[in-house]
């Protein structure tokens, strides 16, 4: 086993997954293997594959949760091959080196997130960068294959108290009185140049926080002088998807 497995649950996004599609295969390091499992009523068009790409469909079924992201990475996990192995979301933005920036770090540490996120709520403009430095959002976490009983267990232990992220980290601090200790690092992406919760796109709402209006409290002005900063080289691919452009 060798190279690196990127899974990405979705459905119902169309036009963010069109973005999402785009910052895969810009990355300077491309993975190995992509799995992509989609639960949407409205099956993507994905039209041919890329060579690395896996289409999982999952139909949606009468007593699914509102919120499926769990049995979509469940999914996915059975599918994947490499040893290293990224969440990647439909709705985020992944600059050129992200990849590359993660995949350094998890050559020391058993899993890697980016601490302190930023958000930025597109319709809106508004804006948050928050302090969380004790655990990583989903959407940026990766791990090395070893750990995988660690998610899985996450997995299974669903969302009914906590977030899939908040628990597969509060694991990972229990490891460190463990025998087996997870070793783990959360970085500041200090120079803005690896990655952006992007919320308010098209398609099917999520239920963290970041979905939600009230969370943001900072305005962006005019200019979008924030998304600018925080995405200098691809916002004004987001700009024109405000006005129907993608």
């Amino acid at each position: 086993m060798s190279g690196s497995s990127v899974i990405t649950p979705t459905g119902d996004r169309p036009e963010a997954f069109k973005l999402c599609r785009k910052w895969l295969h810009q990355q300077t390091i491309k993975p190995e293997q992509w799995i992509i499992v989609d639960d949407g009523v409205v099956p993507l068009d994905l039209g041919a594959l890329y060579p690395n790409e896996i289409y999982v469909r999952r139909e949606p079924k009468p007593n699914d949760p509102k919120h499926t992201l769990v049995i979509n990475i469940d999914e996915g996990l059975k599918h994947i091959t490499g040893d290293k192995i990224f969440f990647w979301e439909d709705d985020e933005y992944y600059a050129p080196t992200y990849l590359e920036a993660m995949l350094s770090k998890l050559n020391d540490y058993d899993v890697v997130g980016i601490g302190c996120a930023k958000y930025y709520h597109l319709v809106t403009g508004g804006y948050v960068e928050l302090g969380n430095m004790e655990h990583a959002s989903l959407a940026q976490t990766a791990f090395n294959f070893h750990v995988l009983p660690l998610i899985k267990k996450c997995v299974l232990m669903g969302m009914e108290r906590d977030w899939l992220d908040c628990n597969i980290w509060k694991q990972i601090k229990k490891s460190k009185k463990t025998d087996s200790p997870v070793t783990s690092l959360i970085f500041k992406d200090d120079k803005n140049e690896l990655f952006v919760g992007m919320k308010g796109l098209p398609g099917r709402l999520g239920i963290g926080i970041g979905h939600k209006i009230a969370s943001y409290k900072k305005q962006d002005d005019e200019n979008r002088s924030i998304l600018k900063a925080w995405n200098p080289n691809d916002y004004q691919t987001y700009l024109d998807l405000l006005v129907g452009v993608v």
